[in-house]
């Protein structure tokens, strides 16, 4: 999968696809959240120095810090 990077990577305005999250953990956190494989996921704000990272999945914002953005695969659209 040449053409994924991880949630870490994204810029501000950029909008992706959930491939799959590295930590089962942070996994069900985000499903119980709505974040779920498949899901198209848009960056909102990247905060100085790169954390917080905001997004917007459907209708709702999720913070997410630096370390768990880097555990997120992601596809660019």
């Amino acid at each position: 999968m040449a053409d994924t990077n991880k949630l870490a990577d994204c810029k501000e305005g950029d909008e992706a696809t959930l491939i799959g999250v590295d930590d089962e953990q942070l996994s069900v956190q985000l499903f119980c959240m709505g974040c779920v494989p498949g899901e198209t996921l848009l960056i909102e704000r990247i905060a100085p120095f790169g954390d917080p990272i905001i997004i917007s999945v459907e209708d709702s914002f999720i913070s997410l810090r630096k370390e768990d953005a880097m555990q997120m695969t992601v596809k660019k659209k």
